[in-house]
């Protein structure tokens, strides 16, 4: 029997005798048949517009200027959350209103990274209803002027039932002329 063994073992190896190792193995690699790009998803205030990246069930979104390293740490789960938000159980109605009054009062509070755990739409007939709901709700006032980016969250979280949302820091009011 380990004749046969070590016949499969030899013949592997000289298949794979010419085979270079990938570079940066460790990064995720998209091909690029499943990613899919949006060029823009605009607000009804006319200013705010999100840039959206889409890969299978994973959602990255982010406003015009925001670097790549800030969307890599959104990504990585790298921001501290300072406020959850469940919407299970919820109509989209109550749903919407929660995650707006959420993100309101995390904002005036001076925080940063909320975690919106939409689901992945297997308990309903209709599909991922929230969390395809959740992209428009971002991008309209009153949240989008505070929202800086979003994106699925890591496994730890929820996986691509749930999305961190980073909001904007507060300006603060200059007393210089």
């Amino acid at each position: 029997m380990t004749g046969g063994s070590d016949e499969r073992a030899s013949e592997f190896r000289k298949a794979m005798a010419e085979t270079v190792p990938l570079e940066d193995r460790d990064k995720l690699l998209r091909p690029k048949a499943l990613r899919r790009r949006r060029p823009q998803l605009e607000s009804d205030s006319g200013g705010v517009r999100f840039e959206i990246d889409r890969l299978g069930e994973r959602i990255e979104g982010w406003a015009p200027g925001v670097d790549r390293a800030v969307r890599r740490k959104l990504r990585n789960a790298e921001f501290p959350l300072d406020a959850r938000v469940d919407l299970h159980g919820l109509d989209t109605a109550a749903a919407r209103r929660s995650v707006h009054e959420t993100l309101e009062r995390v904002h005036a509070e001076g925080g940063r990274c909320v975690l919106v755990i939409h689901g992945r739409g297997h308990g309903s007939a209709d599909g991922p209803v929230l969390k395809e709901a959740l992209t428009g709700w971002l991008a309209e006032p009153p949240s989008a002027a505070r929202v800086l980016a979003f994106a699925s969250a890591s496994g730890g979280h929820g996986g691509v039932g749930a999305t961190y949302v980073l909001l904007r820091r507060e300006r603060s009011v200059s007393s210089h002329p």
